[in-house]
């Protein structure tokens, strides 16, 4: 029974993420990547009340903090996407969850969207007028969601591949349970339990599949951050899903052990 109950709290561990060690690197690049939008808010602020200033008076002075704010906006979502980029691979690189093929598609996909940004950011600084502006502002909006898509689509492929690893350890546990339960008598109550565990395992698989499906369609032309957004939302109620599940099987396996 000793090794038994080890077992089965060692299937219960697995069942959500540990932090490794080294989570504080990626942790750091997340704080990065928030600063960065901070200050792209606040370049928009700056450039907001540039506009409007030029607007009531147009002095040469005036014209050129639109310029120069413009710029700096500019700078700061391209700041801002790079720290994303680079928090999303250190994230990828730090977890062991992960398989290599994923980490190795993740990793040259921001390779080659920070040259694009590098690229990018040569063009902003050499604006020099209101008509260099409004073309590389275009070109950005452009350019902006597809410096983000392939990453976010990788991104994505990982919490699926992490969160069916997440299922199968919990089906596989309740089944573990259930062929457990069977051998007792009287066992109405531990199955009941079980099947409710059950039901939520199956939830969560919907919705990570779900997750799966919105996360493909993370590509330009298209609507990538939408598609984005409700991959992350349909993972957020999958993991809400299998906790629900833990705390069945939870209750199942102390009424085991009770018998």
């Amino acid at each position: 029974m000793k090794k038994r109950l080890v077992t089965y709290l060692a299937l219960i561990l697995i069942l959500f993420p540990l932090i490794s060690a080294s989570a504080q690197t990626a942790a750091t690049y997340k704080q990065d990547w928030f600063s960065a939008q901070q200050s792209r808010i606040a370049g928009e602020k700056a450039h907001n009340q540039a506009v409007l200033d030029y607007a009531a008076n147009k002095t040469p002075e005036n014209d050129q903090r639109v310029i120069e704010t413009t710029k700096a906006l500019l700078n700061s979502a391209l700041d801002e996407a790079a720290a994303w980029l680079n928090w999303k691979n250190s994230e990828a690189k730090e977890s062991p969850e992960v398989p290599d093929s994923i980490k190795a598609s993740i990793q040259a996909d921001v390779n080659t969207n920070l040259a694009k940004i590098n690229s990018l950011r040569t063009e902003v600084n050499a604006i020099k007028n209101r008509l260099d502006a409004g073309v590389v502002f275009l070109k950005m909006v452009g350019a902006y969601a597809g410096l983000l898509a392939d990453v976010a689509r990788n991104t994505g492929a990982m919490w699926v591949y992490i969160g069916n690893e997440r299922i199968n350890t919990a089906s596989n546990f309740e089944t573990q349970l259930r062929a457990a339960a069977e051998k007792i008598g009287n066992n109405s109550d531990i199955i009941s339990k079980l099947d409710l565990a059950k039901s939520e395992i199956n939830l969560a698989k919907s919705k990570v599949d779900l997750a799966e499906a919105a996360y493909k369609k993370v590509a330009v032309p298209g609507t990538p951050l939408i598609k984005f957004a409700e991959g992350n939302n349909d993972l957020t109620q999958a993991k809400t899903n299998l906790l629900n599940a833990q705390a069945q099987l939870l209750a199942a396996f102390n009424l085991i052990i009770a018998k």
